[in-house]
């Protein structure tokens, strides 16, 4: 069988398993595989495929196909432009995610050098992406990462030494142990609601940490433990940045109101859906 033919294959494989990207996961998977690039898949297109890799991207193909991510089984995702480690013990980065860091970083694009958190760290996508990308601008930041999980503080950690980013790692419930005051917080905290997460998609509720989505009863739990224990952990005129639910943007302006932030922002992601809030400590 040809590489064309495996490949045709595996997609109609994953069509008819109600795959929906399942064209491009065939290709994503595939690539893996036979460890070759878009362009080697191409080139490649009709050479006979080897048994072994081939028995391997049948496996991948399997696995897909009950839903289990592709980004698990590469072990990689791609966010603001870095390839990221990915574990199923933490969250997959999301497109969305990334407006949360452009954000950030144009809150801080004044100043010279910052302290920042990113709360709820799980891969490190945030924080480090943030470091990275004004560290690419030589500016001279202090970033912690900070997570309960002790999956994602590994996977954390992996992250780190890979993209080469000088962040610190902290493992906590959430202010617990740390010890500094920050000029911003970054989170992307749990904010699904417990009852609405068996309604989520397969690849999501089957797979991804339910810790790293339930939110509580009405979705706001983390976000008002932050808001109000974030006051102690901020310098003056301290922002805090959230990536947020599509319904919970009114909630999120009263929380922050009601703890003394001011300047309340709500953004929206290419969705057109509220996806950020942002508010200063007055």
């Amino acid at each position: 069988m040809t590489i064309k033919q495996l490949l045709i294959d595996g997609s109609n494989k994953l069509k008819a398993a109600g795959i929906e990207d399942y064209e491009s996961d065939a290709k994503l998977l595939l690539m893996h595989a036979f460890d070759i690039s878009y362009t080697d898949l191409f080139m490649h297109y009709l050479d006979v495929a080897d048994d072994e890799k081939a028995k391997c991207y049948n496996e991948y193909v399997a696995k897909r196909c009950s839903n289990y991510p592709c980004q698990y089984i590469i072990g990689t995702q791609d966010f603001m432009g870095y390839e990221f480690y990915t574990s199923e013990n933490v969250l997959i980065p999301r497109p969305e995610t990334e407006i949360l860091v452009e954000n950030a970083i144009k809150s801080v694009k004044h100043m010279e050098s910052c302290t920042a958190l990113d709360m709820c760290c799980g891969s490190g996508c945030i924080g480090i992406s943030f470091w990275k990308l004004r560290n690419e601008k030589a500016h001279k930041d202090i970033v912690d990462l900070a997570d309960i999980s002790e999956y994602a503080i590994e996977l954390t950690k992996r992250n780190v030494k890979k993209l080469n980013a000088d962040c610190n790692i902290i493992k906590t419930d959430l202010f617990e142990n740390i010890n500094r005051k920050y000029d911003i917080i970054l989170s992307n905290p749990p904010y699904i609601k417990s009852e609405e997460i068996n309604g989520l998609m397969k690849t999501v509720k089957n797979y991804e940490p339910h810790l790293a989505l339930d939110g509580g009863e009405d979705g706001l739990f983390f976000y008002n433990k932050i808001i109000r224990e974030a006051r102690n952990y901020l310098n003056e005129n301290g922002i805090v940045i959230f990536e947020i639910g599509y319904d919970q943007a009114e909630d999120l302006r009263r929380l922050f109101v009601d703890n003394g932030f001011v300047d309340v922002r709500i953004i929206k992601d290419y969705a057109d859906l509220n996806r950020i809030a942002v508010a200063r400590m007055a």
